[in-house]
């Protein structure tokens, strides 16, 4: 009688763990801007070699990786996500990510994926951020305003943390800060062929401009 009682006892205590590493994460991007940096300097020069290849602004790299595992590494989530942007299984075979908990890996593959959704959605930051949480075939049908309240929260988190990065903390123009007006406009997904990219001389730290209009 007492073993199950043992087993019953170290599931909570498991529950409670996993219930404070998902509030530490979520509280992630409300940390200073200073204290972000600090945290993804040790990824750096992975988030660098990324951002170069698939023109993705490294800030929003950091943000996105603010949001799913505050740069925790070793994170994984109940749903079978894992690494520092929380590549599932299946997403990870499709980007060429053998080995999820593996830095550069995790980090060219989540890019990768990142910067497909973009094409996807023309340029579209509200649609692609709302499609890595939800799911392409989720926002295909519904936009950017993706009825869960997760993805909701989760977009907002992105979008502060990137605001924070992109600026160094300090106040952004309207124009950029203004995102949320962006969710109403309709944007009609574009299927696009997943292929390896060929290398190409390209200017240094040439990125989209996401929310122009």
């Amino acid at each position: 009688m007492k073993k199950p009682k043992i087993i019953k006892q170290l599931l909570g205590v498991v529950a409670l763990l996993s219930i404070s590493f998902s509030s530490f994460a979520a509280s992630c991007d409300q940390q200073h801007v200073n204290v972000l940096h600090q945290k993804a300097y040790v990824y750096n020069d992975a988030i660098a070699a990324a951002a170069m290849r698939y023109r993705i602004n490294p800030a929003l790299i950091k943000a996105v990786i603010t949001a799913e595992s505050c740069f925790k590494n070793q994170a994984s989530s109940n749903k079978g996500a894992g690494g520092l942007m929380q590549l599932m299984p299946a997403t990870a075979r499709r980007f060429g990510v053998y080995d999820r908990f593996d830095p550069y890996q995790n980090i060219d593959g989540g890019t990768r994926y990142l910067r497909w959704l973009l094409n996807r959605y023309g340029g579209s930051l509200p649609h692609a951020i709302a499609a890595y949480n939800a799911g392409e075939g989720r926002v295909d049908y519904y936009g950017a305003a993706v009825p869960i309240q997760e993805t909701a929260v989760y977009t907002r988190r992105v979008l502060n943390a990137y605001s924070k990065l992109a600026s160094n903390g300090r106040n952004i123009p309207a124009r950029r800060a203004s995102y949320n007006n962006n969710q109403a406009r309709t944007v009609r997904p574009v299927l696009v062929a997943y292929r390896k990219p060929a290398p190409k001389p390209e200017p240094r730290f040439q990125w989209d401009e996401f929310a122009s209009d």
